[in-house]
């Protein structure tokens, strides 16, 4: 209500309350932290250039979340259009090397997580890293899990989703903090 009022502490607040749960959201799309801080606050910049119109949102949250998916969307579709128009023949080269930075930043990207995912499965209880082994690694199916493990087969999947739960605030904070130290 204050920041359509013309409020400025009203997007304050709002920035406060939210700008770090965008930018872990606008992460798990796109990992380019610059790109997307760049976003969040672009979209606070559009609340506040627009805020004489903004209807009343029943969720601000959700409002938030929203506008930053369709912010990020627009501009990584012209980032991705003007990164193709910016090159012509004469940078091949360049285009090639820089492909090669890319592809082994990913690759060095991706034995980072494996390393985060191996200390992540070391810290859970024995019984929920020996459902995801056994499923995951070893490829059985839920009732042949549920038959060795001489479970039910529900608390198999309970086992199951709890460990990728903890699986996945364990690699996701362990990459949100290495985002920040580089």
């Amino acid at each position: 209500m204050r920041l359509r009022n013309g409020d400025r502490n009203g997007l304050e607040g709002l920035y406060r309350s939210f700008a770090n749960e965008l930018f872990k959201y606008g992460l798990a799309f796109v990992n380019d932290a610059d790109f997307i801080q760049d976003c969040v606050q672009e979209v606070f910049i559009d609340l506040w250039k627009y805020h004489n119109t903004l209807q009343k949102a029943e969720n601000v949250k959700v409002y938030l979340f929203k506008s930053l998916s369709h912010k990020i969307y627009r501009e990584y579709k012209k980032k991705s259009k003007w990164k193709f128009e910016e090159f012509s023949e004469e940078c091949t080269l360049l285009f090639s090397i820089e492909s090669i930075e890319d592809e082994l930043i990913g690759i060095q990207r991706e034995q980072t997580l494996q390393i985060k995912l191996v200390n992540g499965l070391e810290k859970l209880p024995l019984r929920q890293n020996q459902v995801i082994q056994l499923l995951f690694f070893e490829q059985f199916s839920y009732e042949e899990v549920s038959k060795m493990m001489g479970i039910n087969l529900r608390s198999v999947y309970t086992l199951a989703w709890k460990a990728i739960a903890s699986l996945k605030k364990y690699v996701v904070s362990s990459c949100f903090v290495l985002v920040f130290l580089v």
